[in-house]
């Protein structure tokens, strides 16, 4: 089977979207929202949401691809056609990164926490309780909040109208973010793909597993080829034998897949360890990727690690007195240095795509250059609103209109070069640096400029609370969505991840808030909930606190400064060989995201997949490179299978007490 290009796969695909395919994305966003929060925050089992393309997702998508085969085989007539497949992959996407620890959990427990752990010795009450942004939270009465954490007395109702106010104004906010980011993609998306000609690895995978829907025959090409098959036992081999260990406890367990802490090698005292994760959904979604990158990834993680080494052995440091940076600190400030970089590079590179936009906004509707699924000028306009509407919610949460401008830019710097180098290399464990960029506020201001509200303001902000943590919801799907959606301009594609967006929000927020007052929010599992009074929902309204009453504020630093300017220096200095030597192997990227949970955990898997694809291309050429391609994408969907079936096992047999099968 012959691997489509990204240049083919806008012609492959359908242009029709069905009603069906929507009501169907539309309770797939739902449902897998709901079960993912049931199975982390009641079962315990799977912690479903680690990055930015989570296996939320990827489990009904492969249910629904082992069910139209199914369809296909004895009922034709009923099977899903390849776009319509496409819809509720894309849906699911776009709602998959909501639940759980991705950000409904974290924001429904943050929400009820100020009054209920409130005490003399936290001192809350006292220093923010008069700051607190009190029009965002639940009713304070102790009939709202207690049963929250200590569950329903019997026969009891859940006091659903005193959460309507936090429903409603979170609501806003995350619609208004996530039309920021739709508008902002579908002004740069004719950029990506026509003249940078983004690889979106993603959305081929996809194509790759469900274009066979459209052509003759029971089963689809993809799904008859031994190669497919033989990735995906290597994968769901390991899983079944473990499984069987759930019940036969004398079977010894197979760890090749196991969690980032199982195996790793120690380079030295002080220096960071190599982590042998293999984790098969990023070997075989990888592959599709440039070879530039996936070297990039690796090499400057390695890089990184010399770099913390020598400086933790050595004791360096940087900065002025009482605020000195130590390893870390100095590489994320390299790093996020290298992130501005690349987002102001990609708005430059797109210059001559840009100055056609604008022209296409002066025009109007009849301008020649609006080939997009809306016009730019409503895009345009769209994305002015809602950021006004974003910088308006901030200052109302506290911060002053300048933070709130510096917040609201390093938000979006953030989520747009996550977005664009998601669909450039597939690697989906880009997880950016400073997340949202509160940690660089307060190094570009110093918090000894800042004031009681405005701490307040940037803590709630950068919380999980805030639209997800480094996980974000929703921007890293929508050039996806875009790409395999938008050949033909129509707006109901922007309506479609709208819809999908809004219904997987709300059932999450909805349900968990249910399962609190079911079960009472301190007997259930993950991190936002059993940590109980050292959780990070508890541990944010500490910050607002400790900001507050530290007597040592910081304030700005010039030299670490200088290293934020060094990161942004030598990304250009990348930028400008790779430009000019053709060879050159290093991409901007892999210096951007080198201390980074994805390079961090998963750069021995992303040397295994570099190493396989410049073998088989050196050996074999395209042709060898294509013919392997279907045991890459058999491996993603043999792990997923693997999810699918122990959890079904553990829903079964093993309700309250689940068994860890995908996590870091």
């Amino acid at each position: 089977m012959a691997a489509t290009s990204p240049q083919q796969e806008s012609q492959a695909i359908p242009s029709r979207i069905t009603g069906r395919s929507v009501l169907f994305g539309t309770l797939t966003a739902i449902a897998l929202n709901v079960y993912t929060d049931h199975a982390g925050l009641v079962m315990g089992s799977s912690s479903l949401v680690k990055s930015q393309y989570p296996m939320a997702m990827l489990l009904p998508f492969v249910l629904w691809l082992f069910a139209n085969i199914g369809l296909k085989t004895f009922w034709p007539k009923a099977a899903l056609s390849g776009t319509e497949l496409l819809v509720i992959y894309s849906m699911s996407w776009i709602a998959g990164v909501i639940p759980l620890e991705g950000r409904a959990a974290y924001w429904t427990s943050t929400m009820a926490v100020p009054t209920y752990y409130a005490s003399p010795e936290n001192r809350w009450t006292e220093i923010i309780f008069d700051i607190l942004p009190w029009w965002t939270l639940p009713d304070i009465s102790p009939a709202v909040i207690r049963p929250f954490y200590d569950g329903l007395p019997p026969y009891g109702s859940i006091p659903w109208a005193g959460w309507l106010q936090p429903l409603f104004w979170w609501t806003a906010i995350s619609l208004a973010v996530f039309a920021a980011g739709l508008c902002l993609c579908i002004l740069f998306q004719r950029q990506w793909e026509d003249h940078e000609r983004l690889a979106f690895p993603l959305a081929q995978f996809a194509v790759e597993l469900t274009s066979g829907f459209d052509q003759p025959g029971r089963i689809p090409n993809i799904f008859r080829n031994k190669i497919f098959w033989a990735g995906f036992f290597t994968v769901f081999g390991v899983f079944a034998w473990n499984i069987l260990g759930y019940f036969a406890t004398g079977l010894p367990r197979i760890t090749i897949y196991a969690g980032y802490l199982s195996k790793q090698i120690d380079l030295a005292r002080d220096f960071p360890p190599i982590y042998l994760r293999i984790l098969p959904p990023v070997v075989g979604l990888t592959y599709f990727c440039n070879l530039d990158i996936l070297f990039s990834f690796w090499v400057l993680r390695l890089i990184a690690i010399v770099k913390l080494g020598i400086m933790d052995r050595t004791g360096f440091t940087m900065g002025l007195a009482n605020q000195q940076a130590k390893s870390s600190e100095i590489i994320n400030l390299e790093s996020h240095g290298a992130l501005v970089l690349l987002a102001l590079w990609s708005i430059w590179a797109a210059r001559g795509h840009l100055s056609r936009v604008w022209q296409a906004v002066v025009e109007g509707r009849q301008s020649v250059h609006n080939d997009s699924i809306i016009s730019y000028r409503m895009a345009f306009i769209g994305f002015i609103l809602t950021t006004a509407f974003i910088i308006g919610w901030m200052s109302a949460m506290g911060m002053s209109i300048p933070i709130a401008l510096l917040q609201t830019a390093l938000l979006y710097t953030a989520y747009f070069t996550v977005a664009k180098f998601t669909a450039a290399s597939g690697f989906p464990h880009l997880l950016p640096i400073y997340g949202k960029g509160g940690g660089m506020v307060y190094t570009f201001t110093g918090t000894a400029n800042l004031t009681p509200s405005d701490f307040v303001g940037t803590e709630f902000v950068n919380s999980s609370a805030f639209f997800g943590n480094t996980r974000i919801p929703a921007w890293p799907a929508l050039p996806h969505h875009l790409k395999l959606h938008g050949a033909t301009p129509n707006a109901r594609i922007a309506r479609i991840a709208a819809l999908a967006f809004t219904a997987g929000l709300l059932a999450s927020f909805i349900f968990i808030i249910y399962l609190a007052y079911a079960h009472g929010g301190q007997n259930l599992h993950t991190a936002p909930f059993s940590g109980r009074s050292n959780s990070a929902s508890v541990r944010l309204y500490s910050n607002m606190t400790n900001h507050i009453l530290n007597e040592q504020k910081t304030v700005f630093d010039p030299y670490k400064m200088a290293v934020w300017f060094i990161g942004i220096f030598e990304a250009l200095v990348l930028i400008g060989l790779r430009s000019r030597l053709p060879w050159w192997p290093l991409h901007p990227i892999g210096l951007a995201f080198q201390n980074t949970s994805g390079p961090r955990i998963y750069s021995f898997s992303i040397f295994l997949t570099w190493a396989a694809k410049s073998l088989f291309l050196r050996i074999g050429g395209i042709a060898l490179y294509r013919r392997a391609a279907p045991y890459f994408i058999g491996l993603p969907v043999g792990y997923v299978t693997g999810v699918i079936v122990s959890s079904i096992v553990d829903l079964i047999w093993f309700p309250t007490g689940g068994h860890w099968t995908h996590g870091w």
